[in-house]
């Protein structure tokens, strides 16, 4: 047998055989991996997760989660898995669940520090200032929608993640604490929200950009305000208001970057919700 086997083995078409055979295993593991690499990661919400977020609510607002606060913190919950997971593809991670919440604050940390902070020439903001002209003119009135706490907290800061990630319509009416009075303003005057809200409020509001979020008090407490239209006059000079500008500028550029970054590792994650 042995020597069949040695005299077989001599043959040069067992030799070639068995060298293809080798090539193939080989070749097959290798798009395997290709295929595996190409797969995406799931991520998903489970019922479980979601009754924990509930309780979580409940207990700290004393009132039932609304559909539209469950699909922020369904929403939310999905950006921490994906930015953690992301963590582990960057080796970030450490066998130990304790530190799940520091790394997704590390991610959100890297991706801060991916943004470059190139000095805008006066040309360049010049340029942003007239593209965005509205935002530095006299503002006669303005509609807004404000959420309302009691004092600032981390769960504000919290909401306020949220909501600068998400790209849905939000219902203030079911977010932060009750308020007495209304959450939604239309076509309101500076002389309007300075009597309803105080005069610090009404000025720091009527600076506010369009479609974002920001923190402001008042002799009430700590808002979270989103101005969804103006009704401008008389634009102010370029040079009364260039700081604003220059602010504005590199927060835009920044939030930009971190926005596209973010988009990109998701790309590499598909996120469904467990039934």
């Amino acid at each position: 047998m042995i020597k069949f086997l040695q005299k077989l083995i001599k043959e040069p078409l067992v030799i070639f055989l068995l060298l293809g055979f080798v090539l193939y295993i080989y070749y097959d593991s290798i798009t395997q991996d290709a295929a595996i690499s190409d797969t995406k990661t799931e991520i998903s919400v489970t019922p479980y997760e979601i009754q924990i977020l509930e309780k979580e609510y409940v207990k700290k607002y004393k009132k039932k989660m609304s559909k539209e606060v469950l699909n922020l913190y369904v929403q939310n919950t999905y950006r921490k898995k994906v930015l953690l997971e992301e963590s582990t593809r960057l080796d970030l991670h450490k066998n130990d669940s304790v530190i799940a919440k520091r790394l997704v604050e590390k991610m959100e940390f890297i991706l801060l520090g991916s943004v470059e902070y190139k000095e805008p020439s006066e040309k360049e903001l010049h340029k942003y200032y007239l593209q965005n002209i509205d935002e530095y003119s006299e503002v006669q009135t303005l509609s807004f929608k404000h959420i309302y706490f009691t004092s600032a907290s981390n769960n504000m800061n919290e909401l306020q993640t949220m909501l600068h990630f998400t790209k849905h319509s939000v219902d203030v009416k079911n977010l932060g604490d009750t308020f007495n009075g209304s959450n939604h303003y239309e076509n309101i005057s500076y002389e309007e929200v300075e009597h309803k809200f105080g005069k610090y409020f009404a000025n720091k509001l009527f600076k506010l950009r369009k479609g974002l979020w920001f923190t402001i008090h008042s002799k009430y407490g700590v808002h979270l305000v989103y101005v969804s239209k103006k009704t401008n006059t008389t634009p102010y000079k370029f040079d009364e208001v260039e700081d604003r500008v220059y602010k504005d500028y590199l927060k835009q550029k920044r939030d930009e970057t971190v926005s596209k970054a973010y988009k990109n590792i998701l790309k590499n994650y598909n996120l469904r919700l467990d039934k």
